[in-house]
């Protein structure tokens, strides 16, 4: 049962009963909402985007390194001196690094660090072992596949040396 009627309501006069469409005015004021509830939003966005990223730094103690950067320069500078230089072998599942002969392979130390520039937690950081060839060999199986740079921190007898290499495990 469908009713139409009208009816007065203050100094309007209403149809009941029958569907109306209402129609939205857009003027520029309407636009100027429309565009800040756009903007609003997309900072909303870009800013919970941002909260979620996960930001590491390079090195924890980085305050303490800057300070200890000039016995760095002197490694390098000790390591561009020598005439030969750390060799790297790289095979499918290892990677082999050739010492120059400066002294008895037990008087070698120092550390090898493998730096993943993706992410931290893929870095590895080994003693020096030297066999008797002056030699050490690193199984890749242990490393994710990527680009690593390989940062050789080491001392022969009293002098300390610092080379860096950069490889792509497969």
């Amino acid at each position: 049962m469908r009713v139409t009627g009208y009816a007065q309501l203050g100094t309007r006069n209403m149809k009941f009963g029958t569907q109306t469409c209402m129609k939205i005015k857009f003027n520029w004021g309407t636009g100027i909402v429309i565009a800040f509830v756009i903007m609003i939003s997309g900072m909303l966005i870009l800013v919970s985007i941002a909260l979620r990223q996960d930001y590491d730094l390079v090195d924890d103690d980085y305050y303490q390194k800057s300070i200890d950067y000039q016995q760095h320069i002197e490694k390098v500078k000790n390591n561009d001196g020598l005439t030969v230089k750390v060799k790297f072998e790289l095979y499918s599942d290892s990677l082999t690094m050739k010492f120059p002969e400066l002294s008895n392979a037990d008087q070698y130390s120092g550390e090898v660090h493998f730096y993943s520039p993706v992410e931290k937690k893929r870095d590895l950081t080994l003693a020096l072992k030297l066999d008797t060839a002056h030699r050490q060999t690193v199984l890749l199986n242990t490393l994710e596949k990527g680009r690593y740079q390989v940062k050789i921190d080491w001392k022969a007898g009293e002098v300390s040396y610092y080379q860096e290499e950069e490889i792509t495990v497969e």
